[in-house]
């Protein structure tokens, strides 16, 4: 079940990563307002994804942490197996916050850049989602590196009570 979980996430993340990476190749190849609308639908489909999978993907780490910090409780080793869960969540959580963050002021810096809004320049929307590709990036990555340690950690604890 954990394993099926991980390769979830993963996969929405990854796929949130080409989605955000064809918009903002997007942006910047639309000849004058032409392809506006498929440049905005993606976007807003883009972060609705990069939201879903990085706050889908901390409640994970939350949950198994909480499920070994339950199954350990009695055993001398426990608060060690702990420690690892928390340390986990201490690596995965700020890149994928962050990589939320940002996706979601890209898209609502976006917006006012689309319509026109005379206080939003253009630059600001693409150092935005600049930014915010590079945190999807890190937090793909730390979330593959723990996913798989979590799942290792995970068999140790069904070892342990075996």
């Amino acid at each position: 079940m954990t394993i099926d979980m991980v390769l979830a996430l993963l996969t929405s993340a990854l796929i949130s990563i080409i989605c955000f990476i064809s918009t903002f190749v997007m942006g910047f190849t639309m000849a004058a307002r032409t392809g506006l609308s498929q440049h905005v639908l993606l976007g807003l489909f883009t972060t609705f994804l990069v939201t879903l999978t990085q706050s889908m993907t901390m409640f994970y780490f939350i949950g198994t942490g909480r499920q070994v910090k339950d199954l350990v409780a009695a055993l001398p080793q426990g608060s060690d197996l702990v420690q690892r869960t928390k340390v986990f969540k201490a690596k995965v959580f700020p890149p994928a916050l962050w990589a939320m963050l940002f996706t979601m002021a890209t898209m609502i810096i976006g917006g006012g850049v689309h319509t026109r809004v005379s206080w939003t320049p253009p630059i600001l929307h693409a150092a935005l989602a600049a930014v915010s590709l590079y945190f999807n990036l890190v937090a793909f990555w730390k979330e593959g590196k723990y996913m798989i340690e979590n799942n290792l950690l995970m068999e140790e604890v069904d070892r342990l009570l075996r």
